[in-house]
């Protein structure tokens, strides 16, 4: 990775809120209202502390998800409330990233910079330039979507903090989220998602991986298939719970079999991760 890439990674939104939410007060804050609230509700009764609810999220328990999760935004709505609302951001930045990456899309496919041949990210402006300003109105919405969200809405709570969350943020760049395009579609009925806690490491490098797939394109060191199955799975519609699009998702959208898109995936890291090694931005951690 070059070093202003470097340099750009280091001094993002997220980057910077992650090393405030790893700070020893702040998950000692977190621990001492978790460890009050597990005495006060049966939603925190294995919760004690910050790190049990890594753990929690971390499992395919869905509805257990969709219990503490809720339990946490209810208090966040309450006066007083930043320390659950603080929590709640906490356990959803793994999702930014994706969130970041499929706004940059629908920005230039609403500018109608966007084509195979043209480049994922369109149209002439760095994808770091856009992936930074963006980056700050998703978390931005993020916050605001922990302290408002509606508490009737109980099931899928991670995925329709995403999807509003991705919503707002797009509203903001001037995409009208009724788009055909652009639509972000209800995720509600995703049977398919991975805990909040495993979201896989490669979307860390979401301004790196904008600019490889652009530029893997246009040196045709990617097919038309792979790049369009890897720009589905990462900035297309639909999403699952953690941010990226299911081989079953992307396989309803191309009409292939979740097998199928499987392989082709592979494949296509494959390829990626072969281009990556000469990409001048220099290699990505997550390729391979």
């Amino acid at each position: 990775m070059s070093s202003s890439s470097s340099r750009s990674t280091a001094n993002s939104p997220l980057t910077m809120l992650q090393k405030q939410f790893e700070q020893d007060r702040v998950i000692a804050t977190f621990d001492e209202a978790l460890s009050s609230w597990s005495s006060a509700s049966p939603a925190f009764a294995d919760i004690t502390c910050h790190q049990d609810l890594v753990a929690v999220l971390a499992t395919r328990d869905y509805p257990r998800h969709d219990e503490v999760l809720r339990a946490l935004l209810t208090r966040a709505a309450e006066p007083g409330g930043a320390v659950a609302a603080e929590i709640v951001v906490n356990a959803m930045l793994p999702a930014v990233p994706g969130i970041v990456g499929r706004v940059v899309h629908a920005v230039r496919v609403a500018a109608g910079g966007v084509g195979v041949r043209r480049g994922v990210t369109g149209g002439g402006v760095s994808a770091a330039e856009d992936s930074r300003d963006i980056q700050a109105s998703v978390i931005g919405h993020l916050w605001e979507q922990s302290r408002c969200y509606p508490l009737r809405r109980r099931n899928h709570v991670a995925a329709n903090l995403v999807r509003e969350t991705q919503r707002a943020a797009q509203r903001d760049f001037g995409v009208d989220h009724g788009q055909a395009a652009a639509d972000v579609v209800s995720m509600d009925d995703d049977e398919v998602h991975r805990p909040l806690a495993a979201v896989p490491p490669e979307m860390d490098a979401s301004e790196e991986l904008l600019g490889l797939l652009s530029w893997a394109v246009s040196e045709e060191r990617l097919d038309e298939h792979s790049a369009t199955i890897l720009t589905t799975r990462y900035f297309g519609e639909p999403v699952g719970r953690d941010g990226v699009a299911t081989d079953r998702q992307i396989g309803t959208v191309l009409r292939l079999s979740q097998p199928t898109i499987t392989r082709h995936r592979q494949r296509a890291l494959e390829q990626l991760t072969a281009a990556a090694a000469e990409f001048p931005g220099g290699d990505l951690p997550w390729a391979g």
